[in-house]
């Protein structure tokens, strides 16, 4: 995830009624395992990947990776929800080490400890997960390894895993076993007046936020060091992908795919937040643009029936649908081009509606010198 900053936390993969309630999810996938060992054999999934060559080819689809990997941080996300309700204060109480307790020196070979009480070490363990890792870190290491483990080519990286990422596997595979344990312990429990407040205030933070994720640049900045060419031919390989059935049982590299969706969703962000600021300046978005007389003719001629009020682009796209609308149409349509199934326009067009509004953005970008001055 490029275009991230890291070191917030945020909910990204949870619905509204989740984020009341993130037991829900806990619930959803917990409900058919006595343990947490399926689900952990999952993030192990994603370290074997990112560590032997090819071996996504194994799974019928990327896709299967792919949801693994949100299947996962949808959990992460739940359990950071749960940490903020849980646990009461006289259990948090019972989990603190006196002071007497404290090691001075951090022993080389540490000392194991028999578990009493599965409760408190679940809470244990969750609290420090949460605190030693903002969520943003345990989500983008996630991405990172299923990244590299599709094999992507459009940048530079290392054949080798740096050992860290065996260390927060290892803490996440020990924080999804805590969240089944703190989970049975509370699933009979009933969400008090204090904990709706909580999960409200958080729900509301959620629904405010402008962009999908946290990031580190604007759109110029983001884009500056972007081949932009690249990025338009990634629309065009995902159209050719959604009319070939098994593409990806013959080609290779889908860790590319991953790499220019990322980059459409920080797009469509971008615009989207532009959009905001000009809705506040009270913008009319049927405003003609000014173009140079020796660049006028190519423009008008380039075959957008916007061009000419780029504005108008912005309002009717996001009048049409709202941001949730749109990025969940882009993940659609990026599950459909990891799929390996034959999709179509009779199957679902809305692909080429977000396929369609992104390559209008990319345009729109690089008209972006020409666009009037919307703060005096």
């Amino acid at each position: 995830m490029h275009h991230v900053e890291y070191e917030n936390n945020y909910i990204t993969l949870l619905t509204e009624q989740e984020i009341l309630n993130p037991y829900l999810v806990f619930e959803n996938l917990f409900v058919d395992f006595s343990s947490a060992e399926a689900l952990q054999d999952e993030i192990f999934e994603i370290l074997t990947i990112a560590i032997r060559r090819n071996y996504w080819l194994t799974y019928d689809s990327p896709l299967v990776l792919y949801k693994k990997y949100k299947k996962l941080v949808r959990i992460f996300e739940a359990g950071w929800l749960i940490c903020k309700i849980r646990p009461v204060t006289c259990v948090r109480e019972n989990l603190l080490i006196p002071y007497d307790e404290i090691e001075a020196v951090v022993p080389k070979r540490k000392k194991i400890k028999i578990i009493k009480d599965g409760f408190s070490e679940g809470y244990r363990t969750v609290i420090f997960s949460y605190n030693s890792s903002s969520l943003d870190t345990i989500r983008s290491d996630l991405f990172y390894l299923l990244f590299e483990g599709l094999m992507p080519t459009c940048v530079k990286y290392s054949d080798e895993i740096d050992e860290y990422y065996f260390r927060m596997i290892q803490q996440m595979n020990d924080l999804i076993s805590a969240l089944h344990t703190v989970y049975y312990y509370e699933k009979d429990n009933i969400l008090s007046a204090t904990d709706m407040e909580v999960l409200k205030t958080m729900c509301d933070e959620f629904m405010t936020r402008e962009s999908f994720f946290d990031y580190n640049s604007d759109l110029q900045g983001g884009l500056s060091y972007a081949n932009k060419e690249e990025i338009k031919n990634a629309l065009t390989i995902s159209r050719k992908i959604l009319f070939t059935t098994n593409f990806w049982k013959l080609h290779g590299n889908p860790g590319n795919i991953l790499y220019y969706y990322h980059d459409f969703l920080f797009i469509l962000d971008s615009y989207w937040i532009h959009y905001l600021e000009l809705c506040n300046e009270d913008t009319d978005f049927n405003t003609k643009w000014e173009y140079p007389e020796e660049k006028k003719q190519e423009i008008y001629n380039s075959g957008y029936e916007w061009i000419k009020r780029p504005w108008k682009l912005l309002h009717d796209k996001f009048e049409k649908r709202s941001i949730y609308e749109w990025r969940n149409l882009l993940d659609k349509c990026l599950e459909d081009v990891l799929s390996n199934r034959f999709i179509g326009y009779s199957t679902d067009s809305h692909n080429e509606d977000i396929l369609s509004f992104i390559n209008s953005l990319l345009v729109l970008e690089s008209l972006q010198e020409y666009e009037p001055q919307i703060y005096y």
